[in-house]
């Protein structure tokens, strides 16, 4: 792999071979540019948009972000959640960079909110919207900055019962857009009632608009539902078609989406799958699909067509499109957790 090949830098969670987990920043040729211990394990990492500084949620329920000055290379404070609130995992920065919206749950009302940091004050806390929906997690920022999406997995919660899911017969899941400034509510869309049990949770924005989604199913393991839709914030969800022939092996449960430099082409992962999917974004036909152990993390490279994708073995590979060419990248193993982002 030539030096053209690889991300710059790579922000992501990990565990080491300890199982201690840390988050930071990996040069592309594997070397460790900042190394941070975490309580406990990370999820979802977002960046300022001068990249100078980077936030890391706690895995769902935690109650902990960190924030790491990436020049200094050292956590410079933590976020806690109020004693009656939880992270979701997820957050992301306004356009100007003195926001921070994080997904959260207040879990005694059971109702989804989006908590509000000052980033210029020590990230203090400034107030709250609801997320219009249960169960926020991941947070998008939408081209112009003037909304963020939402994806609302639909699941009722409590801390008392950890992770266990408490109204999957009634639970209804959305993506909604909201007014960066005061968080009204823009836009939502769900799915069909007959698909009430599809989670919608993970999102990437392309340059147009247009989110595609990636879904966990909730209802009986051997049902055949779409684990992928797009929205163009105004009009119904679209979805894959459940026939193709791959959606079996996603184990109804697919992690990170991303969408490649050029707008064109989805990369969809699913860990207890093995597999990572690719779409064509305007028609959500199935380009290619390998078979990658503990795949989750996906993050487009600078050329059209080109992902970066990492495994909870270890492993960081290079996948081109037009090549239907997979790559491993050097450096050593890190068990990296389910998202990453090329820097």
């Amino acid at each position: 792999m030539t030096a053209t090949d690889r991300p710059t830098a790579i922000a992501s969670a990990w565990s080491d071979h300890d199982g201690a987990a840390h988050a930071g920043i990996v040069a592309g040729n594997g070397d460790t540019l900042v190394d941070v211990t975490l309580p406990s394990r990370g999820h979802g990492l977002c960046l300022t948009p001068d990249k100078r500084t980077a936030v890391v949620f706690a895995r769902r329920p935690g109650r902990f972000a960190t924030v790491i000055d990436l020049g200094a290379g050292k956590a410079v404070t933590q976020i806690d959640s109020r004693p009656d609130r939880h992270f979701y995992g997820h957050g992301v920065f306004s356009a100007d960079g003195t926001r921070l919206f994080a997904s959260e749950n207040d879990f005694e009302n059971s109702t989804g909110r989006i908590g509000i940091y000052d980033a210029t004050d020590g990230f203090r806390r400034l107030g709250e919207w609801s997320s219009h929906g249960l169960e926020p997690h991941e947070i998008v920022l939408m081209p112009g900055g003037a909304q963020i999406a939402v994806a609302n997995g639909g699941i009722r919660t409590h801390p008392d019962s950890g992770r266990t899911k408490l109204n999957l017969d009634t639970m209804v899941s959305s993506v909604v857009l909201l007014d960066s400034q005061d968080g009204s509510l823009v836009a939502s869309a769900s799915p069909p009632e007959v698909l009430h049990q599809l989670s919608l949770r993970h999102l990437a924005v392309a340059a147009d608009g247009r989110l595609a989604i990636a879904i966990q199913y909730q209802g009986a393991p051997g049902d055949l539902v779409p684990l992928l839709a797009t929205w163009d914030g105004q009009g119904p969800l679209a979805f894959i078609d459940d026939g193709e022939p791959v959606v079996p092996t996603m184990k109804n449960y697919c992690g990170s989406v991303v969408i490649d430099s050029g707008g064109t082409v989805i990369a969809l992962t699913s860990a207890p799958g093995y597999l990572v999917t690719f779409w064509r974004i305007e028609d959500l036909s199935l380009i290619a699909h390998r078979q990658i152990p503990d795949v989750c993390g996906a993050a487009p490279l600078a050329a059209p067509g080109r992902f970066l994708l990492s495994s909870g073995t270890g492993a960081m590979m290079v996948y081109d499109v037009a090549t239907d060419s997979l790559t491993t990248c050097a450096g050593p193993k890190r068990m990296w957790d389910n998202h990453l982002t090329a820097v």
